[in-house]
């Protein structure tokens, strides 16, 4: 008898597991099948398989932040926003869903505090992520946060993993907060990234290095100007290619001490 009941308990397991298998490959395929209405324009067709994959796999956050993936396509960013919070309830420890909730509250909803927060969250469960790690920093750097961006920054550089564009911005920040000498340094490794492998660029990305790089000379001399080096920033305008280098050299000739100012006020864009 209890070979009976022990059998009949390994077929229903087996069943069991089966059917988890089956229901959660239908789930992806229904998810799989919404993106692609979703790009074709069919959002009610898409819904409809958000609907499926939900009923399929009940304790998977995917066919919710699906879901807020088609809300956003409406422009239904409230709600989007609400079904982002409500996978996160479903499956907390998915760093995604706070990333994904951050991005919206940093783009569609301009709420960076708000999105700098869902970011601290997300790096709570996966502290390595190096993409979000990145987003925190460029939110916090929007919101004059200089000092929490500049560690995020570092951070990433230390690791390695820091973009160009984050390079320039911590640059920037260096400046800022009073350490020209030092972001001066942080531009020149920017540079020279920059030049790195430039010969395998086509038409379009050298014209875009080309402007990243004369961004960079301009905020050398920006670093200049807050040491006090006005000749050393003037002979980095007088060579730069860049077209608002003979306006900002005119500045610096004219008031050196204004030009001064309006770089440690100005934002960091």
């Amino acid at each position: 008898m209890g070979r009976v009941v022990f059998k009949i308990s390994i077929g229903f397991v087996t069943g069991a597991l089966i059917v988890l298998a089956i229901s959660l490959y239908l789930a992806s395929h229904y998810l799989t099948e919404l993106l692609r209405l979703a790009e074709t324009g069919d959002l009610r067709g898409a819904r409809a398989e958000v609907e499926r994959a939900a009923l399929l796999d009940p304790f998977s956050s995917d066919p919710l932040s699906s879901e807020a993936y088609l809300q956003l396509r409406q422009g239904q960013t409230e709600a989007a926003a609400e079904t982002f919070r409500e996978a996160i309830r479903r499956e907390p420890v998915n760093y995604k869903n706070y990333m994904d909730l951050g991005d919206l509250q940093r783009q569609q909803l301009s709420d960076p505090r708000s999105a700098a927060e869902s970011y601290r969250e997300a790096l709570r469960r996966n502290p390595h992520a190096t993409v979000v790690v990145a987003r925190l920093a460029e939110t916090l750097a929007s919101i004059q946060d200089y000092e929490g961006a500049k560690s995020q920054y570092q951070w990433l550089r230390e690791q390695g993993k820091i973009p160009l564009r984050g390079l320039y911005t911590l640059g920037q920040i260096q400046t800022r907060l009073g350490d020209p000498g030092e972001a001066i340094e942080t531009f020149e490794d920017a540079k020279e990234e920059a030049d790195a492998g430039s010969e395998s660029l086509d038409e379009s990305e050298e014209a875009q290095r080309k402007d990243f790089v004369e961004s960079l000379d301009l905020a050398i001399a920006d670093a200049l100007v807050v040491q006090g080096l006005y000749d050393e920033a003037r002979e980095t305008l007088s060579r730069s290619t860049a077209a608002q280098a003979p306006a900002v050299l005119a500045l610096l000739d004219d008031d050196p001490e204004a030009y001064r100012e309006s770089v440690l006020e100005a934002p960091i864009n």
